[in-house]
């Protein structure tokens, strides 16, 4: 269900999701994937700080 949200940056490996590249940068696409993806199994972070930029905590 997360893949199916951005299909170009991420694909289903063996069952699991996983980005089809690395690092990419954080659009809206990615970031939306992430803050839907019901099993937080996406998250985005800033590289030069590890900064969580999605999914966004309550």
């Amino acid at each position: 269900m997360c893949v199916h949200a951005a299909p170009a940056f991420f694909g289903l490996v063996g069952g699991r999701s996983q980005a089809l590249g690395s690092p990419v940068e954080p659009d809206e696409t990615v970031l939306d994937a992430a803050e839907n993806c019901p099993l937080e199994a996406i998250r985005v972070t800033e590289r030069a700080t590890g900064r969580v930029l999605a999914p966004e905590e309550f």
